[in-house]
C-alpha cells in the first residue's frame, strides 16, 4: 500500500513540473515573468536609466532563464517520464521556431497588465509590450497549424527502460 501512495505522490509532482511549461499553469508563470520584468529592471538598474534597457533587459531575462533551468535540469534528478518529455520539447523547440515565441504572447500580457497598473505608458513599455503580444499571437496560430498538420514531423518520447528493484 505504500508503494502505490509514493507513486501517485510522484506522478503528482510529475505533472506539475510538466504543467509548468504548458497550460494555465504555464501562461500564468510566464505572465508573473512579464509582469516583474520592468519592476526588477527598475530596481536593479534604476529608474533614472533610458527606456531602450527594458529591451536587452527582457532578452537577459530570456536568456537567464534558459541557463537556469538547464542547470537545474543537470543537478536535480527528476524522473524519466518528465526528463523525456522536456527532451520531446526541446526537440520539437528546434523544429520549430513558433513553439518557442508563442511563449512571448504571455510575457507580452504581463509586461500590459504591469503597465496598465502602474500607469506608467511610456513608449517603449508599450512598444515593447505589443511586440511581445503580436509575435506570440502570430506565433501561438504558426504553431496550431503546425501541431494539427500530420505532414510536419513531431518528435515523439522514446522508450524508457524501466528499473526494476
Amino acid at each position: 500500500m505504500r508503494k502505490s501512495e509514493s507513486a501517485s505522490k510522484v506522478g503528482t509532482v510529475d505533472k506539475f513540473l510538466l504543467s509548468l511549461d504548458e497550460g494555465a499553469l504555464g501562461a500564468l508563470y510566464r505572465v508573473l515573468i512579464g509582469f516583474i520584468t520592468i519592476p526588477v529592471m527598475r530596481l536593479l538598474l534604476g529608474s533614472d536609466g533610458s527606456d531602450w534597457t527594458l529591451a536587452p533587459f527582457l532578452v537577459l531575462v530570456l536568456l537567464l532563464l534558459r541557463v537556469v533551468l538547464a542547470a537545474v535540469r543537470k543537478v536535480v534528478s527528476f524522473s524519466a517520464e518528465v526528463r523525456e518529455a522536456w527532451s520531446v520539447r526541446r526537440r520539437t523547440a528546434k523544429l520549430y521556431d513558433c513553439y518557442q515565441w508563442r511563449k512571448l504572447m504571455w510575457i507580452g500580457a504581463g509586461l500590459v497588465l504591469y503597465v496598465v497598473i502602474s500607469g506608467q505608458y511610456w513608449p517603449m513599455q508599450i512598444a515593447l509590450s505589443m511586440f511581445c503580444l503580436v509575435t506570440g499571437a502570430g506565433a501561438t496560430l504558426k504553431w496550431r497549424a503546425v501541431a494539427a498538420d500530420s505532414r510536419f514531423p513531431k518528435p515523439t518520447a522514446r522508450k524508457i527502460k524501466s528499473v526494476t528493484a
